[in-house]
């Protein structure tokens, strides 16, 4: 295998880790869409088919000292891409102990601080501010490192991410606002009742770069990132990159979709990033459908090793509701009673 690359090509090491990225989370999606179907996970889900160049891109870019605060509704992927293994992912998923969050965060609200991954918040659309917040940390702390953070298209109407982009402005922070829209917020369309029509647009109101790419390209996505991580890291401030995609599911596992005017069969076939890239790599000669083949079989070993875990799992003891709710001391106390 040669590790040269085509001028504008990543490597070829680099791009079978994209591959292996993006497909660990396509197959870990729609275990865990099956799994629910069969009434086997608890609580509401959703899933980041469509999404997985953006997540695999931002993750292969990202260094593990940097900070990713995530957004959306669709984190799996970004979990998976940030270095979580797949059984703590899943057993969070599950509700078990043995979770990321020992249980009590579920789909949606996965953290993991070991590897830099600050959890979804309670809100859709507020992860702006934390991202902000963990950008101001590491520059007073001047570690040198950078913070991604992660919003839907839906989540920029709130007046949280226009907050956080005016914060990061104003001080310079080193943070990485990433936009990842995929056309659809909930249940209706955004680009016909959200404006401006690129969402980078909004970075030009508080004088910082902005840029829109393709969302489904990953190549596209882990460049643009490891820019924007650079120039944060050198002390130039926040900037915008809005990701645009497809969501090839329902807003959530089991929606109809009935308010979709589209053709998703043909959205699924034109711009499943996994497909393309799987594509493209075999037309390059950097892959043949029998190392896929093999590539998918090794990747759902990793899965069923993770369903296996999280069934296997106890669930949280009733009593650990009252654990982890606040640090202690929580105010430097010197003894736990404050005296």
């Amino acid at each position: 295998m040669s590790d040269s690359a085509p001028e504008g090509a990543v490597s070829e090491t680099l791009s079978r880790t994209l591959l292996r990225e993006m497909v660990r989370i396509r197959r870990f999606e729609d275990r865990v869409s099956e799994l629910y179907s069969e009434g086997d996970v608890p609580g509401f889900m959703h899933v980041s088919n469509g999404h997985e160049a953006s997540h695999a891109g931002i993750g292969v870019a990202r260094e593990s000292d940097d900070w990713w605060a995530l957004g959306g509704a669709r984190i799996h992927g970004q979990v998976l891409a940030a270095g979580v293994g797949m059984d703590e992912l899943l057993a969070e998923v599950y509700g078990k102990v043995t979770g990321t969050n020992y249980g009590k965060g579920g789909h949606m609200h996965a953290s993991d601080v070991d590897n830099h991954l600050y959890g979804s918040a309670a809100t859709i659309g507020q992860g702006v501010n934390p991202g902000a917040g963990l950008a101001l940390s590491q520059d007073m702390l001047d570690t040198g490192q950078a913070v991604i953070s992660t919003i839907g298209d839906g989540g920029t109407s709130r007046g949280t991410f226009h907050t956080a982009l005016n914060l990061a402005s104003v001080w310079e922070l080193p943070v990485v606002f990433v936009i990842e829209n995929n056309r659809y917020a909930l249940s209706f369309n955004t680009e016909r009742r959200v404006k401006p029509r690129n969402l980078a647009e909004h970075a030009e109101k508080y004088g910082i770069p902005g840029v829109t790419i393709d969302g489904t390209e990953v190549e596209t996505v882990y460049k643009t990132i490891s820019e924007a991580l650079d120039r944060a890291k050198r002390g130039d401030g926040p900037s915008v990159v809005e990701h645009k995609l497809h969501r090839l599911e329902g807003h959530y596992v089991g929606d109809k979709e009935r308010y979709r005017t589209e053709d998703i069969e043909e959205i699924r076939e034109n711009f499943d990033p996994v497909k393309k890239y799987r594509e493209k790599l075999i037309e390059m000669g950097r892959l043949t459908a029998s190392e896929y083949d093999q590539l998918v079989e090794e990747v759902d070993e990793e899965v069923e090793h993770a369903v296996d875990f999280a069934q296997t799992s106890d669930f949280p003891d009733p009593d650990a509701a009252y654990e982890g709710l606040y640090k202690t001391p929580l105010y430097g106390q010197d003894s736990e009673d404050g005296e």
